[in-house]
């Protein structure tokens, strides 16, 4: 049954690790038997289920409605980031991450301020499954890790309960998290904005506001969200870059038994190969025994098409 729900993994050491965590924690005669309220797993999106270059989605997105805003004003060219998405230059915006993450975030929510979230959600919706990667020539919506989601499939099998740590917007991944992970969107943490109630024609709706939400999750804001929304550290967590350390040792520091995963992009043939924003946790990851996933040697496919 295992191999039917992990066919896109290699039979490699680090697959058998993972099977064997499983085995360990659901095993009721064992030792190390948890019981299913608490086997709490955070996985990051961006770069450990779907692909994150050349630029994440979500910068794409803010992008294309930073075009039509200018387009509408073109007074708005005088700004930074309106001249950066009109000239489709990437580099201002990837310049300001990890260094200067709140402006960058604050550029991409507050391009949806002052619209209804329906409409927010109707227009990520749409970008995600209308608007193709620039490699794959497919959307976004199918630019995710195959391999990953059959892992989240056979933890939900075996009663562990799957949450999204997401350092991109959490209503962003919630438009299409149950669709393309199955993970539904209530399980869906990340970073956020304020509303206020708007009213039409009588009818309430939520009205996106400019600014964040603190802390971003992102760092040291995983471990803060994931206590406020879950109430549980995590048993295994899983990423793919500096950002997401605090979330890993939030899980090694719970006390109990934990597994923590490392993506290692190493594969520039069938996705991408990098290192640049994943130094410090792949060295960590190296220190103290946490599971790095190839996605060369440990994946017999990375996406499904």
């Amino acid at each position: 049954m295992v191999d039917k729900l992990l066919p896109s993994w290699n039979n490699t050491p680090t697959r058998q690790t993972l099977l064997d965590f499983i085995d360990r924690v659901t095993s009721r005669t064992g030792p190390e038997y948890v019981h299913p309220r608490d086997r709490v797993v955070t996985f990051d999106n961006d770069g450990t289920l779907w692909c994150e270059k050349p630029a994440y989605p979500q910068f794409v997105f803010a992008m294309q409605r930073l075009k039509r805003l200018a387009a509408d004003n073109p007074a708005l060219t005088k700004e930074l980031a309106y001249e950066a998405a009109v000239e489709n230059n990437l580099d201002y915006f990837e310049s300001l991450y990890p260094d200067n993450l709140p402006a960058l975030m604050k550029i991409v929510f507050d391009t949806h301020a002052g619209m209804s979230q329906t409409e927010f959600e109707r227009l990520a919706r749409e970008f995600l499954s209308d608007t193709n990667h620039p490699r794959f020539g497919l959307p976004y919506e199918q630019c995710i890790y195959q391999p990953m989601v059959e892992f989240i499939q056979l933890l939900q099998a075996n009663n562990f309960k799957v949450f999204i740590a997401t350092a991109g917007g959490m209503s962003f991944v919630r438009t299409i998290s149950e669709e393309i992970y199955g993970v539904a969107r209530e399980n869906v943490i990340g970073s956020s904005i304020a509303f206020e109630i708007g009213r039409e024609n009588d009818q309430l709706f939520l009205q996106r506001k400019p600014g964040l939400i603190e802390p971003l999750d992102e760092g040291q804001g995983k471990p803060i969200n994931i206590e406020l929304h879950v109430g549980r550290p995590p048993m295994l967590a899983a990423g793919n870059s500096n950002g997401d350390i605090e979330m890993l040792e939030f899980a090694e520091s719970s006390g109990s038994l934990f597994l923590n995963m490392l993506l290692h992009h190493d594969d520039a043939e069938r996705e991408y190969a990098y290192d640049e924003g994943a130094e410090r946790a792949l060295q960590l990851a190296d220190d103290r025994g946490w599971t790095v996933v190839s996605m060369k040697e440990d994946f017999n496919k990375v996406f499904d098409f």
